[in-house]
């Protein structure tokens, strides 16, 4: 098993919740004895361009996407983090592969850097949903 990894580079916001929650993932994919690669966008929003691009090549069985949207004074949070997980859950659908929504989206830093552990969990749903989707022929 193979998965991609795409990461938000844009998280001025987030401390090092998002360092955090790379780490985590990585970390749980090693326990789990999975392959990965690792990709870099300019900011959630472009992550689900970036992870339609990587399943339409056909070399993952899944892509874990990871990104940290804090709430700031405008309405930028909202498009950004709405459009985000709708275009991530309708390329699941199209792609009938794990792409997992890993994005935190909180109302300021210390809730980023308390729910950055949980990259781990992103990893295994991953593997999860990969080994239950091998499973239905």
């Amino acid at each position: 098993m193979k998965f991609a990894i795409i990461t938000s580079r844009f998280a001025e916001k987030a401390g090092s919740a998002l360092a955090t929650l790379n780490e985590s993932c990585e970390e749980k994919l090693e326990e789990l004895g999975v392959e990965f690669e690792k990709f870099e966008v300019p900011g959630a929003f472009e992550i689900p361009t970036f992870a339609k691009k990587i399943l339409l090549a056909k070399k993952f069985d899944g892509v874990i996407c990871l990104g940290v949207i804090v709430r700031g004074e405008t309405a930028h949070f909202d498009f950004v983090a709405g459009n985000v997980a709708r275009k991530l859950a309708d390329l699941g659908v199209e792609f009938t592969q794990p792409v997992i929504f890993g994005v935190l989206t909180t109302e300021d830093t210390e809730q980023a850097e308390a729910r950055a552990v949980r990259g781990g969990e992103f990893a295994q749903a991953a593997f999860d949903l990969a080994q239950e989707l091998g499973n239905i022929d």
